[in-house]
């Protein structure tokens, strides 16, 4: 009877600690699926985040390639803060202050863009620089200028948990309208030449203009540069 209930007694034992294992086993393995869960979640939301960010890198660069004066001109101060969203006008984008949210698998992504003017060595023509203007006495000598025709996009995605991406491109201006003339009759700050030694006078300057200025005698400046 003592031999019996020593069994008894050890088998008890046994299957105690078999369940206080097993009941470890299953909690790690709960907290190990728990943990790979939440990663390829992280993983598929970040996924949607640079998806969204390319997508307007996309549509951006193609405002700038068929409007340059949209990016280089938006409806608020340009800078390392500024904020933009694009916002659907007919068969292209149109430029809106602020940012705008997204709704993508029951999950909110708030998504802004900024525009930064760049500054180029060799007095605006060479590489890409961080550091200030100078003066510069003619384009290709030594100094840092604003290159006009290049402006930096920063494309920010944000979501819950204070979750953020960024992409940054820089958009050259090349193949686009940027200069309008309908006329060339009868505008003002012109100075009149003779023809011929007779010194008969053409009037043929221009009355109507569009992104461009006359304001000094004798000059045209394309607006923007």
């Amino acid at each position: 009877m003592d031999k019996f209930n020593t069994n008894r007694g050890q088998s008890l034992i046994e299957v105690i600690v078999g369940m206080s294992v097993a009941t470890i086993l299953i909690g790690a393995a709960t907290a190990a699926t728990v943990v790979i869960l939440r990663s390829n979640f992280d993983v598929k939301t970040t996924q949607i985040a640079s998806f969204l960010a390319s997508d307007y890198l996309g549509s951006i660069q193609s405002l700038a390639y068929s409007d340059w004066q949209k990016i280089y001109n938006p409806p608020s101060a340009k800078g390392v803060d500024s904020q933009f969203y694009l916002n659907a006008s007919g068969t292209t984008f149109a430029l809106v202050s602020g940012a705008t949210t997204t709704i993508i698998e029951g999950k909110s992504f708030t998504r802004y863009f900024s525009i930064e003017n760049t500054n180029r060595d060799s007095c605006g023509i060479g590489n890409i620089t961080t550091s200030a203007t100078t003066s510069c006495a003619a384009v290709g000598d030594s100094g840092i200028a604003e290159d006009p025709s290049t402006q930096k996009i920063t494309v920010k995605v944000n979501w819950e948990g204070g979750r953020s991406l960024n992409k940054i491109k820089y958009l050259t201006r090349s193949q686009n309208k940027v200069f309008v003339q309908t006329d060339w009759s009868g505008g003002g700050n012109q100075a009149a030449f003779p023809t011929s030694t007779n010194y008969t006078f053409i009037n043929n300057k221009f009355a109507s203009s569009s992104n461009i200025d006359f304001s000094t005698a004798g000059s045209l400046k394309i607006n923007g540069i």
